[in-house]
């Protein structure tokens, strides 16, 4: 019997809070209306901000991608003179692209458009979802497999209801709505993923009523009868909703959904979830307004008792700051600010990639609005030992605290028996040595020889990155993979 290393990324706030914040937005003009991937990415070192500009007086989508913790420069996604709003964004891993929805108002109404990342990173050219005399609003999009669903608001004359449209890897398909009410405002939708299939989240009511949250998930090849999360006097209202998802794909398990609710006699977060949306718990307790919560798993990998981190918008020092709330299963709930600058700070989103979780928010600090950020370094990392008798996969290091160079012994073979190699002088399919600095970024690509051998590989570091250079002292991660194993081990570069 055998042994295999996996990673656990474990979150220890104890020692560290939120970063200091710093602007992303773009200088001179009004950023609103942030929104992120809604899911921490791990082992993908990327993860996509996008929001609304007022740059030549009219109102573009703009966008930002974070590599390992650091965020690129400012991309546009639209470019037309027409209002464009609102925008919602998702990762697509069978393509390895990035989707942003938005809606746009060149036809008089508002209509639903999208597009995606190229190959380089750059946006292709908007595709239009919808062409109706009516207003399509507030769009989500996200990426369940290879299927790309987008959901939003439809409103005509009396009554505003949820549509739904997909993409399949060849056409979009013709909208179809998930209610059809009457008299009824369904508003606000918000989509994800629970155990693979998509499940939408809004908020329901009419001008004469308390409005409360609903849901509906796409089953057997149709939306399944919207069913109420609340029923309570109170008006419920805002709601967002993450989803916890394999690290090694695109596997998604529970569904956290969080909103705010004035039941109790001022708004405060709630939150129901993970496997079914029967009981809801009230995440803060303040004599304040606690509003436009949003939510994040942010510890993936650990399936069953992974934490949950949801910002909120707050008065309680008089002025709207951001908060957030960790909520631990089995531990005490903690309530941590993030900014409390005197400006407002609104509409916090969040995401995630490799060791990093993010906060992002609108502020009117510097006399427009920007989009500002911090981050918490989710950098623990666990050797957790699992014993099994098919184990193929072996990685050493020694030594592990080095000054000078140190040897990185590793072996991983094939599962299929019939074609059983190893990664030894050689590699098979998928076959990767990289090594990570603690912030997730990749510093050095080892190649491997595309032979197959039977023996295991050594490899000789210096602790210098891919051009040569010499890293900065500090923790590393070494990472072994292939189509089927991972193995991660830490190392330490001394001075």
């Amino acid at each position: 019997m055998r042994k295999i290393l996996v990673i656990v990324f474990l979150i220890n706030i104890s020692f560290a809070w939120w970063s200091s914040p710093m602007n992303l937005g773009i200088t001179g003009a009004d950023d609103i209306n942030p929104q992120t991937c809604r899911m921490q990415l791990m082992f993908y070192p990327h993860t996509c901000l996008v929001w609304q500009t007022d740059l030549n007086g009219n109102w573009d989508i703009f966008s930002r991608f974070s590599y390992g913790g650091t965020w690129g420069d400012t991309l546009r996604v639209t470019t037309d003179v027409s209002t464009d709003s609102c925008p919602s964004v998702a990762y697509d891993f069978s393509r390895d692209c990035f989707w942003c929805a938005w809606q746009n108002n060149s036809t008089g109404y508002w209509d639903i458009f999208v597009a995606q990342t190229d190959t380089s990173g750059g946006w292709l050219s908007p595709y239009q979802l919808t062409t109706s005399d009516a207003d399509d609003e507030s769009p989500s999009v996200y990426v369940d497999f290879d299927t790309v669903w987008v959901v939003w608001q439809h409103s005509v004359t009396d009554s505003t209801n949820i549509y739904s449209t997909y993409y399949d890897g060849t056409t979009w398909a013709t909208p179809a709505p998930i209610t059809s009410d009457s008299n009824v405002s369904n508003i606000h939708p918000k989509i994800n993923s629970r155990y693979n299939h998509p499940i939408v989240v809004w908020e329901r009511g009419d001008e004469f009523s308390q409005h409360d949250i609903y849901y509906s998930e796409y089953l057997s090849g149709t939306w399944q009868l919207p069913q109420p999360i609340t029923t309570d006097l109170g008006h419920d209202c805002n709601p967002e909703i993450t989803s916890e998802i394999d690290p090694g794909g695109n596997d998604t398990y529970g569904s956290w959904v969080v909103w705010q609710s004035d039941r109790d006699g001022n708004y405060e977060i709630y939150s129901t979830g993970y496997d079914t949306f029967n009981v809801c718990h009230r995440l803060t307790f303040d004599d304040s307004t606690d509003i436009t919560p949003n939510p994040l798993f942010f510890d993936a990998v650990t399936q069953d008792n992974g934490p949950t981190c949801t910002a909120f918008s707050t008065n309680r020092n008089g002025n709207a700051d951001i908060y957030t709330h960790f909520a631990y299963w089995g531990g005490a709930d903690t309530i941590v600010p993030v900014d409390t600058d005197p400006a407002d700070d609104i509409s916090p989103v969040m995401t995630g990639g490799n060791m990093y979780i993010w906060v992002l928010w609108q502020t009117d600090r510097n006399t427009d609005w920007d989009i500002y950020g911090s981050y918490i370094f989710v950098g623990g990392v666990e050797e957790s030992k699992v014993y099994n008798t098919k184990a193929t996969a072996d990685l050493t290091i020694y030594p592990n605290l080095f000054r000078q160079k140190t040897k990185i012994s590793f072996c991983i073979e094939h599962t299929n028996r019939r074609t059983r190699s190893s990664y030894g002088t050689g590699r098979a399919k998928g076959a990767e040595l990289k090594i990570y600095d603690a912030t997730g970024s990749v510093v050095k690509n080892f190649s491997l020889p595309t032979a197959y051998s039977l023996l295991p590989a050594t490899i000789f570091w210096d602790g210098t990155n891919s051009k040569g250079e010499r890293l900065p002292p500090g923790v590393y991660f070494v990472r072994l993979e292939n189509e089927s194993e991972a193995l991660t081990e830490k190392v330490v570069l001394i001075e």
